[in-house]
């Protein structure tokens, strides 16, 4: 059992307040992240995060049938995004959003020159976009956030063996992309790590 499912028990049997500001701070900025990735607006962000973790707090009594407090936020943060989007549009579907991953190159410019830096985002945003939406959002969810495949499957709503699969045709789709760019596996899979 990890630190912050460690913190989830304290928190749920004596509403330790320490143990909720450390859920907070370990998650805050990977789920921002990822609504910054399903093509939120920040300030959409910032309330869905607000009122998440508000409501984490104040319903804590009603979550003891949460185990796994990461794939609950992660899941629960993006149906709030959703359900404020939809106050704000009318005429869009849940569909639109779950088809809209994306992610941005943004890092290699600390690493590398900056002739290179151009070449090799221009060949990281080619790859990335090779794959499908869903195929970016596993990638992302077990690449840049760390979670497990039965974690990523309940966060996207689906089975998890359809999770390991879907993460299994993203990397050998990225694999042979990788391979006719000549680029080596371990080049690819240090590339996605920082740009995710």
């Amino acid at each position: 059992m990890d630190s912050v499912d460690i913190h989830w028990k304290k928190f749920l049997e004596n509403g330790d307040e320490q143990s909720f500001s450390i859920i907070y701070n370990h998650h805050v900025d990977d789920l921002f992240s990822y609504g910054i990735g399903l093509g939120f607006q920040k300030e959409t962000c910032k309330d869905a995060l607000q009122d998440i973790f508000y409501k984490l707090y104040i319903t804590k009594e009603k979550l003891h049938h949460v185990e796994n407090i990461t794939a609950y936020l992660f899941k629960t943060f993006k149906h709030r995004l959703i359900d404020l989007s939809l106050k704000n549009r009318s005429g869009e579907n849940i569909e639109s959003y779950s088809e809209s991953f994306t992610t941005h190159v943004s890092m290699l410019d600390d690493m590398i020159d900056s002739e290179n830096s151009v070449l090799i985002k221009q060949k990281v945003e080619s790859m990335l976009n090779s794959l499908t939406p869903n195929q970016r959002e596993v990638v992302y969810l077990k690449y840049m956030t760390g979670l497990q495949h039965r974690e990523i499957a309940e966060v996207l709503g689906i089975h998890e063996e359809s999770a390991r699969k879907l993460l299994y045709r993203a990397m050998e789709k990225l694999r042979k992309y990788a391979s006719t760019e000549d680029l080596p596996e371990k080049i690819l899979l240090l590339i996605l790590l920082l740009h995710l």
